[in-house]
């Protein structure tokens, strides 16, 4: 039997080092060819017209010293957590015991900013960031109202709160998808990987899973784990797979870091692959980031000149700054300005927007090594012609004849 049968790597790929053979590319839904279900968007964006983002991930809990100076001086302001949702996470989490140290983005300026993005052409809001989303006090409001304004809404979270009716009803309500981290494959790691007092035990947390893939409204609905692989027993990786399938997860997505993660787990991640079937989807990690200097020729270096994803997908964090993607929220360098207090049209067509995209992403600090580097690679190829945009349209129609969750780009 072909132990990569099923298997699906973020890029495509098998796992790096060894003799894996190469798996079939990632589902629709995961795919970073997505971008083609949006033709007419392309097509302005090949003849340099403008288009605005269809996808924002938004970090509505945040630590206080990303806030604005007016929370507190007279606006709506509360108290949050500090626990983790998968990698995003900077600190220690902190169970349900809010902490002083952070400050949520305040729910009605989440509601106007979700309004001002749908009403400027947007599509889709990812929740996820440095703190656990579902602990804002107004998260089933802001979800309410993004889902009124026409967003679809996904999450990324450590799955603490997804038991609790107020949130489970909200999400399975509004949502479209739902990431959850998995700290561990078995109760006994599980009570020793898991930092948040509020993760009970893993059998709830699989529960809370099921009870929402069953409850969830949107006939597109998903939920998943995301397991990050770390230093751990690598019989731990298929016990995870295991109890992701019996849960009704539809994925688990392995992940390595961005470093490559320990040696030795290939023969772990074969046998969770075996688990994959037509409702089950195992994803592999991507290769590692490339090392410092290394040369265009090693295939894992960045070959594109602009950061084209940035004009479909930006980051917000919870002060209401934009930024041109993920892999740089929080850091005060690529910081575009604030679409709460000027609004989406003013910092989406000001200076230091129109600067970013003069630059060169490859060569800045934090973007030598693209984390959304095959997006950015095929939008180049398609600017430049090199690829035409019909017949990339029309081969991926032919393949992919409805994409799944099109919006979260």
């Amino acid at each position: 039997m072909d132990d990569t049968a099923g298997v699906r790597s973020h890029d495509g790929t098998a796992p790096q080092g060894g003799r894996e053979r190469p798996a079939p590319g990632p589902s629709p839904a995961h795919s970073p060819r997505k971008v083609l279900a949006h033709g007419d968007l392309l097509r302005r964006f090949v003849e340099g017209r403008e288009i605005r983002p269809v996808h924002v991930r938004l970090d509505i809990m945040g630590p206080s010293a990303h806030s604005r100076p007016e929370i507190g001086n007279g606006r709506e302001s509360g108290n949050g957590p500090e626990s983790p949702n998968g990698t995003d996470a900077l600190g220690p989490a902190s169970g349900n015991s809010p902490a002083e140290s952070e400050i949520p983005l305040p729910t009605s300026e989440a509601i106007a900013l979700l309004r001002g993005f749908a009403a400027s052409g947007g599509r889709a809001v990812t929740f996820r960031g440095v703190r656990e989303a579902t602990r804002h006090p107004g998260y089933p409001a802001v979800c309410d109202a993004g889902h009124e304004a026409g967003l679809r809404l996904g999450l990324v979270t450590d799955g603490t709160r997804l038991g609790r009716p107020d949130t489970a009803e909200c999400v399975a309500s509004t949502h479209t998808w739902v990431r959850v981290a998995l700290p561990a494959g078995t109760e006994a790691a599980f009570r020793a990987a898991a930092t948040a007092p509020g993760r009970t035990t893993l059998a709830s947390l699989l529960d809370d899973v099921g009870d929402l893939r069953q409850s969830a409204i949107d006939p597109d609905f998903r939920i998943g784990f995301h397991y990050v692989i770390s230093e751990r027993d690598p019989g731990d990786i298929l016990a995870a797979a295991r109890a992701a399938r019996a849960a009704g997860a539809h994925y688990i997505r392995f992940d390595t870091g961005r470093h490559g993660g320990p040696p030795g787990v290939a023969p772990a991640l074969r046998q969770a692959a075996l688990l994959a079937d037509d409702a089950f989807e195992v994803r592999l990690p991507r290769p590692a980031a490339a090392p410092e200097g290394a040369s265009d020729d090693d295939g894992r270096r960045a070959r594109f000149d602009r950061c084209h994803y940035s004009r479909f997908t930006v980051a917000v964090d919870a002060a209401g700054r934009l930024f041109p993607c993920p892999q740089v929220s929080h850091d005060p360098r690529y910081d575009l300005g604030d679409v709460v207090a000027d609004g989406w049209p003013d910092v989406l067509d000001g200076a230091a927007r129109a600067a970013w995209d003069a630059t060169e992403p490859p060569a800045t600090a934090a973007c030598g090594s693209c984390f959304y580097r095959p997006q950015n690679e095929l939008l180049d190829l398609l600017l430049g012609g090199r690829v035409a945009l019909d017949d990339a349209l029309a081969a991926y129609a032919d393949e992919v004849p409805s994409t799944p969750h099109a919006d979260f780009l």
